[in-house]
């Protein structure tokens, strides 16, 4: 029974952070990288919701002191 609550958790994180993620780039993006997900994109970030963010978080902190340190 607790793995079964341990999927759940993980799915959904992984759907709530799907969620932003999709309305992140729809809204704040220029063309024509604002489109729509597909399914496709949905599930993988849903499921792959760990490497989605961490490459989120990692790229924020490089874009925000690379400049600083330049």
């Amino acid at each position: 029974m607790i793995a079964l609550q341990i999927i759940l958790l993980y799915i959904m994180f992984g759907c709530i952070w799907t969620l932003w993620l999709e309305d992140y780039t729809v809204t704040e993006l220029e063309a024509p990288y604002n489109q729509p997900w597909s399914n496709r994109e949905r599930l993988f970030h849903t499921f792959v919701w760990p490497w989605s963010f961490g490459l989120f978080v990692y790229t924020l902190i490089k874009d925000f002191f690379g400049n600083f340190f330049d």
